[in-house]
């Protein structure tokens, strides 16, 4: 636990925040059945807004990865350096571990792998750990090759098991680290070079001229997908930074952002309070004042939370 926020960007902040606060509502309204599947994850093939939310999530991790861990290998060396993101990363493994089970016990999880997003960012986060080190154009050029390697390896062979899991499953998590790698290379370009926009807008373009022949596809983290979902985070995120230019600030996004974590998993906790009682009317079919009343509070009490720890500069991360 940090005390004191330090070098934090307030665009960068308010990103996180904004994914955060969509990943409460979209996952609040998951199990209630009168929700449009407009505002659900898409089952397999096809794309909805809340398909956006995790690289969303990734791609606020992507943007200071990079140059957090080289900054700690250059301080510590880079033995170091490897030990504290692989520490971090077998971290997350392990609570995701802990919620995926709770989840199969009370019959929430829609696969038969316990498998969930903490896992799945925890072993992009290893994967993606030697790319750190490269150059930003052999990192970009070597992340799209290994994309085409991962579309290849899911057709030709890995679709039923992918298929059958949780967040892609394992073998998913290729395409998962491949994500944040390439989110990273947008943090680099960020600080580095001005091509911001024209790496959005070519990403963007390549993953939606993809999308004719390899169906777009959280479930089975296809290429299209990837490309498509990392540039409207780049493009999203570059909006918001412009706005903060500008001094246009929102403060309740922002704090929220500060504690993700934590927020993440108070969320998971206070979802079994709407998903384990047994009964129709409670959650899977309540009637529309119900369920917004339950909503309100819930997102209120994560929101409290946010502020409770911001105030209190208690600032948590692995």
């Amino acid at each position: 636990m940090s005390s004191v926020p330090v070098d934090r960007d307030g665009a960068i902040d308010a990103f996180r925040g904004l994914t955060i606060v969509l990943m409460f509502i979209a996952n609040y309204f998951e199990h209630i059945r009168t929700i449009p599947a407009c505002l659900k994850h898409a089952p397999d093939i096809g794309i909805t807004i809340v398909d956006f939310i995790a690289p969303f999530f990734i791609f606020a991790i992507g943007l200071t990865f990079a140059a957090s861990v080289t900054k700690r290998a250059a301080r510590d060396g880079a033995f170091k350096a490897a030990e504290h993101v692989i520490k971090r990363a077998f971290a997350l493994i392990g609570i995701g571990m802990m919620f995926s089970i709770g989840e199969h016990s009370f019959g929430f999880a829609n696969s038969i792998v316990v498998w969930g997003v903490l896992q799945a960012i925890g072993v992009a986060i290893i994967l993606s750990f030697p790319f750190l080190f490269m150059p930003v154009f052999i990192r970009l050029s070597l992340a799209l090759i290994l994309l085409g390697a991962y579309q290849w390896a899911l057709d030709t062979y890995w679709l039923s098991t992918v298929l059958h899991s949780s967040h892609a499953g394992l073998h998913g998590s290729l395409s998962w680290a491949l994500l944040l790698v390439l989110s990273t290379v947008f943090g680099d370009i960020l600080r580095k070079s001005k091509s911001f926009w024209t790496v959005s807008a070519a990403l963007l373009a390549i993953g939606i001229a993809a999308a004719f022949f390899f169906p777009i596809s959280k479930h089975r983290m296809s290429l299209s997908f990837v490309l498509i979902t990392v540039s409207s985070g780049a493009i999203v995120f570059g909006g918001m930074r412009m706005l903060f230019k500008q001094k246009f600030d929102v403060p309740a996004l922002r704090i929220v952002g500060t504690n993700p974590l934590v927020l993440y998993m108070t969320h998971l906790l206070l979802l079994s309070v709407f998903l384990v009682p047994s009964v129709p009317w409670w959650h899977t079919d309540p009637p529309l004042w119900l369920a917004a009343v339950q909503g309100l509070l819930f997102i209120s009490v994560l929101v409290w939370l946010g502020f409770a720890m911001y105030r209190r500069k208690a600032f948590v991360s692995l």
